[in-house]
């Protein structure tokens, strides 16, 4: 394998927004589409699990050592804009940020994104989720994608070739979405103020202020996951220093040294709970790495 930037014996907890987790052995730091098919084929060669890694918003590590392929998109943050048929096409690699796209969008007071301002995401963790926020998904405004395969081969996919759904790609699979394309227009709206009110209720709604790992659940088509976990008596309630918050029973927050078999336990005992009461099966939205 050619050479490539990385770090040693890792924090994990620092790599993900609830704060829990070991050690990563190593966390790769890639800067072209080689080294990410070179680090792909040193996962196949070495039988290591490939892990991408993001903003970490919806992840969570167990405690220990982990000797996994960790893939940072730290160095993967160049962007360009290109306008085109009245269109602002947002051409941007997978670390770019949602805040960095904020203040784009804020700067050309750009249509189509407001919705998805409040989420703490990176572009390619959010193409590989299909993440979204009232009502709004990123496959509605994406136009393209740069997909390398777990074999290492690189796509090019339009929009109409990817078939998205709700929080579901077919990227989730395994590989690495490298960039993507986004399309938004200008707008005659006042998008800067649109978004504040939207951050504003964001606030209201969720516990921003706690370490979380946002939606620990998806929403079954029955009902919110959220109603479901309150109905079931599991909003606030907390094992050791790891919780459902008191706010948004979806959302799980770490109370201050949480650990991961806290939050393990507290994910199985919500899964059989509203199992057992409702006769539905929760499907997770975070990823747990263990």
């Amino acid at each position: 394998m050619g050479w490539i930037d990385k770090e040693e014996n890792v924090d994990l907890s620092r790599l993900c927004t609830i704060k829990i987790g070991g050690k990563a052995k190593s966390v790769y730091l890639p800067e072209t589409v080689d080294d990410i098919k070179n680090l792909i084929s040193e996962s196949r060669e070495r039988e290591k699990p490939f892990v991408p890694l993001g903003t970490g918003s919806n992840i969570v590590f167990s405690d220990g050592v982990l000797d996994y392929i960790f893939v940072s998109t730290k160095k993967l943050k160049k962007y360009r804009l290109e306008e085109k048929d009245g269109y602002i096409y947002i051409h941007a690699q997978a670390g770019v940020s949602f805040k960095t796209i904020v203040s784009l969008v804020k700067k050309y007071n750009l249509e189509g994104f407001e919705y998805l301002s409040g989420i703490p995401a990176s572009i390619g963790g959010a193409v590989v989720m299909n993440a979204g926020a009232f009502g709004s998904q990123i496959s509605d405004i994406i136009r393209q994608v740069e997909w390398i395969d777990g074999e290492g081969r690189l796509h090019q996919l339009k929009r109409e070739e990817i078939d998205f759904g709700y929080r579901k790609s077919p990227f989730q699979g395994g590989g690495f979405v490298y960039s993507a394309v986004i399309r938004l227009k200008k707008s005659r709206k006042d998008i800067p103020q649109i978004i504040k009110s939207h951050l504003e209720e964001r606030n209201k709604k969720q516990p921003l202020d706690k370490p979380t790992s946002g939606s620990t659940f998806k929403n079954p088509p029955e009902k919110p996951a959220g109603y479901l976990l309150e109905k079931a008596g599991l909003k606030g309630y907390r094992i050791g220093n790891v919780a459902f918050s008191e706010k948004h029973a979806n959302f799980l927050v770490n109370l201050g040294g949480g650990r991961f078999k806290e939050l393990k336990e507290l994910i199985e005992l919500a899964e059989r709970r509203v199992g057992e009461l409702y006769q539905i099966k929760l499907e997770k939205e975070i990823k747990v790495v263990e």
